[in-house]
């Protein structure tokens, strides 16, 4: 996905994103903890493939986040 580098950035904490939508910003601050807890790898991809899974699922609703995103 296109999106992937800006994705690692926001669970990385190396990038700030503030969503008009409660359920992406309790995502990312829930990813953000889940690998600040374990700094792997294998965490790091899990939390991409969770956040990927959402953006999929909810592409429709999701229009000016992923724009929003493409910019950071």
């Amino acid at each position: 996905m296109e999106l992937d580098e800006k994705f690692e950035k926001l669970i990385t904490n190396q990038a700030k994103y503030e969503s008009k939508s409660l359920a992406l910003n309790l995502l990312i601050s829930r990813l953000q903890k889940k690998y600040m807890a374990n700094q792997t790898p294998q965490e790091l991809n899990n939390c991409l493939q969770e956040m990927r899974a959402f953006f999929a699922k909810y592409a429709s609703i999701l229009k000016n986040d992923i724009e929003a995103l493409k910019k950071i």
